[in-house]
């Protein structure tokens, strides 16, 4: 219910599709987030320049539109994930992330359709409940960085992988019982196979020296 795990045997293949979706998400999350943040900074203005130029009605109607996407589009795989931590009975921080960002959106979204369900004393200005869209998407952005950062680091960690991978020959030098030699794709060598390695060459598998002696460079592997 967390982060994609990686795949017992590494291939070649660079892509990621994770990563590239959280930054799609990150991009047009955050792109939507800033005019939301707009409305937050002007109220620790003078004058809440925001706040007298537009009215209440306006300002929450906004937010509404412009957090939705960010939570619903944007912060959906932590919902998924989320609900399957609850499923799982293991409870993880996107259980936190979910409850959280839901407990704050879904508040507002009521205050926002139905502002007559709430008492007197909930009311601010411009006769307004007050609405946490801006936490909900910030929350949101915080968590795609955090995810975006957390696969850049492992997709790196691949690639050095990858490119160890891309210096292993491809074909070994298998000898028969009588000592004839065949060269043969890496995938058919199998345990108990007799290989022969020429100087200068690379080593294509794992084995025990039976016969000769050369020296073997060593750094690729050890550092």
């Amino acid at each position: 219910c967390g982060m994609a795990l990686e795949p017992r045997v590494t291939t070649l293949d660079e892509q990621n599709p994770e990563l590239e979706d959280m930054e799609r998400r990150l991009r047009w999350s955050l792109a939507v987030t800033v005019p939301i943040l707009a409305f937050m900074v002007s109220e620790f203005l003078p004058g809440q320049p925001l706040q007298h130029a537009l009215p209440p009605a306006v300002m929450t109607w906004s937010q509404f539109l412009l957090a939705t996407p960010v939570v619903l589009w944007g912060g959906w795989p932590f919902f998924v994930r989320g609900w399957a931590s609850v499923v799982n009975r293991h409870l993880n921080m996107f259980t936190l992330i979910a409850l959280g960002v839901g407990a704050a959106y879904g508040f507002s979204v009521i205050a926002t359709l139905a502002p007559g369900l709430f008492p007197p004393s909930f009311r601010t200005h411009g006769d307004q409940i007050g609405v946490y869209f801006e936490p909900a998407a910030v929350i949101v952005v915080l968590v795609l960085l955090g995810q975006v950062l957390e696969l850049r680091a492992r997709s790196r960690t691949s690639s050095a992988i990858r490119k160890l991978l891309g210096l292993t020959p491809t074909t070994a030098r298998r000898l028969d019982d009588a000592g004839n030699e065949q060269e043969v794709p890496l995938e058919q060598v199998q345990v108990g196979d007799r290989l022969r390695v020429r100087p200068g060459e690379r080593v294509p598998v794992d084995g025990v020296l039976v016969e000769g002696k050369s020296t073997v460079d060593e750094s690729m592997v050890s550092g």
